[in-house]
């Protein structure tokens, strides 16, 4: 069913309230939790604040675009990498509980009822059992190659020969780029991902697997690149970036680099592109086709609004807008609330998609 569409407007009485929520709702906490909180000392009580502006940041874009799932995924998440540390959910329950109150005491009753909703529902999520190392945000993970779990152990031991021979065999025995880039590399990193999420890796050994495999892969395309002859894109262009926010460029690189293979003319601006730089370089460029990448849900705003100015500012003259990431993968009708004209829940699809 398709997500109704919602404006800024109906969201931002709640947005405009952000830092009231955070500055209350701690002044709450350091009342109840003074123990816990100094223990933490300074860095734990920064991260707590920064914890309650992903709260209300989660909350914001669930109610926006209707779909709460878009928060209490969220907060099923946080629980697993709390519980996995070691740290108690106690606070993150309690936090909850505080922003549902604080709301209901400054916004319309309407919105209010909403919000509390919401976040009732994330408590509830909480309250549920859960098995240690439980993993989420699946959904559309392409079909692995038999290699990917011994490939996603040499990423984290940082075993850079055993990485690459393995690569280059999966390379050998398919020749085909986007599917060793989707069904070796991918399904390793979400691997990577998960090990990160179940406390079993350090942040270290994360971007060690990511920088492994972005050398890797750039090897494999220019291998494809030469191997190939010249595919038929039809003279198009594209132009591909990680929307502002978004720090994971792998994923948007192998997209790139899919549509260059499959004859198009590309441009991959990489992660964290501000809407306005983005804008000014589609207007400049006039792309056939511009791909933004989210990462995460509280994205997905920023994403709405580049589509948004990339439709009124170019009009008729407008690209193909297309969307990709976790977000847009784990909640499919999120790209036509975007504004998106398809979605690619990986780079062989996205390129079936505007073949």
């Amino acid at each position: 069913m398709a997500i109704p569409p919602t404006t800024s407007d109906e969201v931002e009485p709640l947005e405009r309230f952000t830092d009231a929520a955070v500055r209350w709702t701690m002044e709450v906490i350091d009342h109840r939790q003074a123990a816990a909180l100094q223990m933490r000392g300074a860095r734990g009580r920064r991260q707590t604040e920064q914890d309650l502006r992903d709260h209300v940041e989660f909350l914001v874009t669930a109610l926006a675009v209707d779909t709460p799932a878009c928060f209490t995924e969220y907060v099923r998440w946080l629980a697993t990498v709390l519980e996995s540390r070691g740290v108690p959910i106690q606070m993150l329950d309690e936090s909850l509980e505080l922003l549902a109150g604080f709301y209901v005491g400054v916004l319309d009753a309407p919105l209010a009822g909403r919000a509390a909703r919401i976040l009732e529902l994330g408590r509830r999520v909480l309250a549920e059992q859960r098995t240690p190392g439980q993993v989420t945000y699946g959904g559309h993970v392409p079909d692995p190659l038999p290699q990917a779990e011994a490939f996603a152990r040499h990423l984290l031991a940082g075993e850079v020969g055993a990485a690459r021979s393995l690569a280059a065999a999966c390379w050998e025995s398919c020749g085909e780029y986007v599917e060793v880039a989707t069904r070796l590399f991918q399904p390793a990193l979400y691997d990577v991902g998960r090990a990160w999420q179940c406390n079993e890796i350090t942040v270290a050994q994360e971007h060690l697997a990511t920088s492994i495999s972005q050398t890797l892969l750039a090897k494999l395309f220019l291998e494809a690149r030469e191997g190939v002859a010249a595919a038929s894109g039809a003279g198009r262009t594209a132009l591909f970036a990680g929307i502002e926010t978004n720090r994971h460029a792998l994923g948007v690189r192998i997209v790139g680099d899919a549509f260059e293979l499959a004859g198009w003319s590309v441009q991959t601006l990489g992660a964290d592109t501000p809407v306005e730089a983005l804008v000014a370089h589609a207007d400049a460029t006039r792309p056939d086709l511009v791909g933004l990448s989210v990462s995460m849900v509280q994205q997905l705003p920023a994403l709405q609004r580049a589509f948004g100015i990339l439709k009124s500012e170019l009009g008729t003259r407008r690209p193909l807008l297309l969307v990709g990431g976790l977000p847009t993968n784990q909640f499919e009708d999120v790209w036509r609330w975007v504004g998106a004209d398809a979605w690619g829940p990986d780079a062989a699809q996205a390129v079936r998609e505007l073949a």
